[in-house]
This record gives structure tokens, sequence and C-alpha cells, in this order.
């Protein structure tokens, strides 16, 4: 039972524990969202869906825009330490009153209605950004899009990063499946601005049936990259010499071509000095350099190869140690097979969630000839932290799990 005087924590841990729905109903979700005042925002908003790469966009998206005066709200998950994490009002987290405010809200208005976690906590986002008089509010699609909470709000931009095949539990076992859930989000005569290069043709399909204007990459808008520079062509701009970014450049490319479509402006200075700096916890982020020690929340095939080929660029010459924890819902096999030839040893472990891939389960998908099995990520990664040599690389992934179990360790 929730009591409206509960902390933050008390908030957050009943919450997990609400209704675990297998079907969904948003148009119940719009009618609290009606009641509590927050279904039609005023503000200009960008949606953005996709199999990787949403949590990097939107805030390159956030970034570009807070440093051309914007005043910006970002709605993303998950967290890596900290709920508040999850919604940013201007780059700053809110204070914890906030946040139990608008659960209080919630809560009086919801009656009877029952709601996921997810649906709560989207629910209080909008309530939050309503207080500020927002130029734009970013909102990462938590699963799919179709059936997304975010998806009660009607977007100005839609933007899907890529298809790939992750949540099949949820979204389908093939890529025309996901794609169909993804474009979800598509609006009539908005743009939906697509990064994906084998478009599915579900996706065109719904776009056809919705009179949705689809921006797609290398037809509408390109960017290239050479040895230290990249270029973005647009069809209203074309930036050549760009400085290399330290997070994917797909996800710079579109967050930039998010802007230019949506018809604001933005300084090329600003554009130019921003892009070397963003950097996103958790997405191929060094944290150590002797031992040479990197992290990424990577845990799905897709997101797997971009770090295959990451490490490719690196000319590595030492050993690779992988300490990898992973939930059993995840296409294990899948990621193995895009790192093998590249990993001399895999030190895996459970994680500290009830979805994790257990020991025994690890035992048997993981290769047997190099392959170590620990308790917990805190065994694992000091196991490698102590037997690596200076020419030697930590690759820790698997998980936003697995990257929080390890920032709790004294390194």
């Amino acid at each position: 039972m929730i009591n409206k005087n509960d902390s933050l924590s008390v908030w957050l841990k009943k919450l997990e524990k609400l209704n675990k729905k297998t079907t969904f109903n948003l148009n119940q979700l719009k009618w609290i969202a009606k009641k509590l005042n927050v279904l039609y925002l005023q503000s200009f908003i960008f949606t953005v869906a996709g199999t990787n790469g949403k949590g990097t966009t939107c805030f390159m998206l956030e970034q570009l825009l807070l440093h051309s005066g914007y005043q910006v709200g970002l709605y993303t998950s998950p967290h890596l330490f900290d709920y508040k994490e999850r919604i940013r009002v201007n780059g700053l987290l809110l204070k914890e009153e906030d946040h139990i405010s608008a659960f209080q809200k919630i809560e009086f208005i919801r009656d009877s209605i029952e709601l996921t976690y997810f649906e709560f906590i989207t629910l209080s986002a909008l309530i939050l950004f309503k207080r500020y008089e927002l130029d734009f509010i970013i909102l990462e699609v938590g699963l799919g899009g179709r059936l997304d909470a975010t998806n009660i709000i009607d977007s100005d931009i839609s933007i899907i990063t890529n298809i790939g095949i992750d949540h099949i539990e949820y979204l389908g076992k093939d890529r025309e499946s996901i794609a169909y859930e993804k474009s979800g989000i598509f609006r009539s005569n908005k743009i939906a601005i697509i990064g994906e290069t084998d478009i599915p043709n579900s996706m065109n399909k719904i776009a056809l049936n919705t009179k949705t204007i689809l921006k797609k990459i290398n037809i509408d808008w390109y960017f290239y990259k050479y040895d230290k520079y990249w270029s973005f062509i647009h069809s209203n701009i074309k930036l050549y010499d760009l400085p290399i970014t330290q997070i994917p450049l797909s996800s710079a490319a579109l967050a930039l071509s998010a802007i230019y479509y949506s018809g604001y402006y933005i300084n090329q200075n600003v554009i130019r000095k921003l892009l070397p700096s963003v950097q996103l916890s958790g997405r191929f982020q060094t944290i150590s350099i002797s031992p040479h020690v990197i992290i990424d929340v990577a845990h799905n095939p897709h997101a797997a190869l971009y770090l295959s080929h990451k490490l490719d660029e690196m000319h590595i010459i030492g050993k690779i140690y992988a300490v990898v924890g992973i939930l059993k819902d995840k296409d294990i096999t899948g990621i193995i097979n895009q790192l093998k030839n590249k990993i001399d040893y895999w030190l895996v472990s459970p994680l500290k969630n009830v979805r994790t891939a257990t020991s025994i389960q690890l035992r048997n998908i993981f290769p047997i000839h190099n392959t170590s099995i620990f308790n917990n990520i805190s065994e694992a990664y000091k196991k490698a932290y102590i037997t690596a040599k200076k020419e030697d690389l930590i690759l820790v992934f698997g998980s936003f799990f697995t990257i929080s179990e390890l920032f709790s360790l004294h390194v």
C-alpha cells in the first residue's frame, strides 16, 4: 500500500512492485494524462525509439539544444546510479520532493486503474515538464513504440535509430514485427527521421498509411566518416570537417538531423565546439588507463557488433579480458558470436537482479576453454584487474546493471 508521505526510495520500491501487465491499454493512460492536464504540451517534442543508440541520440540532442540557449526537458531510461537521472530539466536533476509530488498527483487521480512502473514514471515526467516553460521535450521510448507509455504524446518529430532483434517476447521475433512496433510512434503529416539503412517493409507501409514524412539516412541526409573528421550533409546545410565524437557518429548525426528538420536555429560554432566533448556514462567509456578499462552498457548483438568495431579501431597489442554480467532474456549467444574472435578471456557472473542469467546458464552458454564463472561482478572484475598487464584491455559490458554494479566498487 502506497503512503503519500513515503520517501522517494520507498515510493520507487513500491512502484517496482506494481502490476506486471501482459496487455497494454494506452487509452486508460491517456485518460489519466488528460485528467492531469499533461496530454497536450506546448513544447516542441521529439520521441526517440530504436534498438540501440536511443540514449546517446537523446543526450546529444539535449546538449546541442541547451548550448544553443533553449529550455529543454529530457526523459530517458534506464538509469545507471540514481532514479533522478531519468528526468532532467535544462540538464539538471530535480529534487526528490519534486518527484514525490508528481507521484502523489498520479496516485490521487488514477483511482483504480492499474499502472506499470514505466507508465507511472512516464506520467510523472510529463507532470514535471509541465511546470517549466520548455522549448523542447525529448522522450526516449522505453520498449518498442506503439504501446509504450511515451506514445500517448503526439510528437512533432519522431526518430528511429535502428532496427535490431531484441525484446522478442514483446516486439516479435523478426525485424518486420519489431519495425511495426517501433513505427507506432509515427504521426500523420509529421516527420520521422530514420537512422536505419535497411528499412523493413512494415515501416514503409505504416508511414504510407499514416501519411508520415520519412527522412531516411543516405537518401535525405548523410554523414561520412574520415580518419580525423566527419561530414554531415542535409538538404538545408552542409557541415564539413566536423570533429570526431566520443559517442557513435550515427547518434550525433541523428541529433543534428532532428534539429535541422525541426526548423529551429542552431549555431555552427556551437556544434563544432560541443561535438568532441559530449560523453554519456557507460557508452564505451574509459574509466582507467593503467590497466586500460572500458565500460559499455551493450546488451544485444547489434550493440556487441558496435563494440567489436570499436575494439578493431583500438589496435590492441595485448589481451582482452571481458567482464560480463547479463540478463537471461537477452540473446547471449548472439552477443558472444559478435565478440568471440576478439575476447581472450571471459570473466562472467550473475547480476544482482531477479532477471539475471544464473551461473549454470552462463556456464552452458559461454565458451568452455577461456571462461571463468564468478559469484558476482566484484569478484570477476577484481580478478581481471590484478591479472591484466599494461598492454591489456579490460572490457566490462552486458547490461546497465553490470555497469551500475561496477561503479559501486572501489577501484
